[in-house]
């Protein structure tokens, strides 16, 4: 099956002579199976190469163990890969977004917060393989879940067309993808966008899962707010619309929407958590000088109340004149946006690979492990490739 096919034929120039032979992409040449291990479910697709998302397959995550974990993500990808068997469509990429540290250029999760019983440093890349077996030959991809999703809103959501953003993602943690100059950020220990573990309340903050106390992820995620609500409790106050769930049952989400309807604890809670936003988004402001930041998880369920308390409040920090200038919105894109942004990178390696040509005199390709450690240019080939070939 080839890569472009022919489309007919085109008009003859007004010079006369013969009628041009027109060429389109060909959607049908491969697809991408795409992995988002999240804190308690695993997200497996199936995209075009648009990095549309044509089958998504959902599992609980019934056993945190690594094995576990392992076995529930290759039994997802045998499904979907049964579901092309014999199609003629070629995959060009595994991809798995995974939550905390990972070396991309490894292949390896250094450490997972939701996952603290995996260890330190497991090669995940070639573990998967493994479990795969021999005759899987695909390349596989692992990164962090938010600079994938940093990728997704490029190429389908709020951050189209910029190449300066950061993308702020929360719930049961903290974390952001950072793009400069169009490039996606790792930095020299795969710490780039590791912003929950940014210390913001020293002295008196919370206990964070990292060790350390105060940390940004710390002040805000899902834990802490339900920290305060069962100190609430205890002091015989609280939201009674939650009165009758567990305090370690309650939703971030729930509360945040319970914010937005004006219940009285839930919308001080949430004002409370603003705050903390924007202590936090202002030093990310003056140490990375975006021109966007994207706001993605169950926050989002308390409207534009709480996005306006924070471009409110970033405009009084750091320097009038360059945070006045940052503009907060919030991410249009789903659950499914980190499966989404690893298939647009995988489509982008697929192509910069499939169209590299010998270099020049003096003039060495770029090597891989270069561009999966952040030197290339962010991955656009979804739409810079097969978008236009396709139009």
């Amino acid at each position: 099956m080839n890569l472009v096919v022919s489309a007919g034929k085109g008009e003859s120039t007004e010079e006369g002579g013969k009628r041009p032979e027109l060429y389109r992409f060909n959607e049908k040449f491969g697809y991408v199976v795409s992995v988002h291990v999240r804190e308690r479910a695993i997200f497996a697709a199936i995209t075009n190469l648009h990095a549309d998302i044509t089958e998504l397959l959902t599992r609980d995550v019934t056993d945190r163990a690594l094995s576990a974990v392992l076995g529930q993500m290759t039994e997802l990808i045998r499904e979907l890969l049964a579901r092309k068997a014999g199609g003629g469509e070629k995959l060009i990429g595994l991809v798995v977004a995974l939550p905390g540290v990972v070396d991309a250029a490894e292949g390896t999760s250094l450490y997972s917060p939701h996952y603290p019983g995996w260890g330190r440093n497991i090669p995940f890349s070639r573990l998967l393989r493994e479990q795969l077996g021999p005759t899987f030959d695909a390349p596989i991809f692992v990164d962090c879940v938010n600079r994938y999703q940093a990728i997704a809103e490029r190429e389908k959501g709020v951050a189209r067309g910029e190449t300066n953003f950061i993308i702020v993602d929360v719930n049961e943690g903290l974390g952001s993808g950072i793009v400069t100059h169009g490039q996606l950020m790792r930095g020299a220990r795969s710490l780039s966008g590791e912003i929950g573990h940014m210390t913001v309340a020293p002295f008196d903050g919370p206990h964070c899962n990292c060790g350390n106390r105060g940390c940004f992820e710390a002040m805000v995620c899902a834990r802490r707010v339900r920290e305060l609500i069962a100190i609430a409790r205890e002091n015989g106050s609280g939201p009674s619309a939650l009165a009758d769930i567990r305090p370690e049952d309650i939703d971030l989400g729930e509360v945040c929407r319970l914010a937005r309807e004006g219940e009285p604890f839930c919308g001080a809670l949430v004002q409370d958590m603003a705050k903390w936003f924007v202590v936090g988004l202002g030093n990310i402001v003056m140490v990375n000088d975006p021109d966007l930041i994207v706001i993605q998880g169950r926050y989002l369920e308390a409207g534009e109340r709480f996005l306006d308390t924070l471009r409110k409040g970033v405009e009084q920090v750091g320097l009038l004149d360059v945070v006045r200038n940052v503009r907060i919105e919030r991410s249009t894109l789903g659950e499914d946006r980190g499966v989404i942004g690893g298939a647009a990178f995988a489509i982008a390696e697929f192509f910069t690979n499939r169209l590299q040509f010998s270099a020049s005199p003096g003039m060495p390709p770029v090597h891989k492990k270069a561009r999966a450690q952040g030197l290339g240019q962010m991955p656009a080939a979804s739409r810079r490739t097969a978008g236009q070939a396709g139009s």
